[in-house]
């Protein structure tokens, strides 16, 4: 059996590090607020894709907070420049990027991300490809 050098085990590690972390940063974040840590917020209950820009960038600091705060590292959960999905309650979503941590109104929509859901009371899922490719 030939045994690796240095130059060449520092070189495999840093593809399998590489592809660790593409792996992780393309898999995104999806928010679901009819979970139950996040139904129960104020700025989220009565929130759709159709409210206002600053009630929906409120539910969505919100939602961020919260998301933060479960996490295991809270500190470099969602970092600013980060997107996520949000899935309001009554099905619509939206991404959002994360501009500000520490700010109620950190969080603001992407334009065009908007979208209605397919059928009465299902999640938002129409039209999710195009919002994604707009993202890119």
């Amino acid at each position: 059996m030939k045994k690796l050098g240095w130059a060449d085990k520092v070189a495999r590690y840093f593809w399998v590090l590489l592809f660790a972390t593409y792996s992780v940063a393309a898999a995104g974040v999806m928010i679901d607020v009819l979970g139950d840590e996040y139904k129960d917020l104020s700025q989220v209950a009565v929130t759709t894709v159709h409210s206002s820009e600053d009630v929906r960038m409120s539910g969505a600091a919100q939602v961020a907070a919260v998301y933060r705060a479960s996490s295991g590292a809270p500190f470099s959960t969602l970092p600013p420049g980060s997107t996520f999905k949000v899935v309001w309650p009554d099905g619509s979503s939206e991404y959002v990027m994360v501009v500000s941590p520490a700010s109620t109104s950190g969080v603001h929509p992407i334009p065009h991300t908007q979208r209605v859901p397919s059928a009465p009371g299902k999640t938002g899922t129409a039209g999710d490809a195009a919002a994604e490719a707009q993202l890119q």
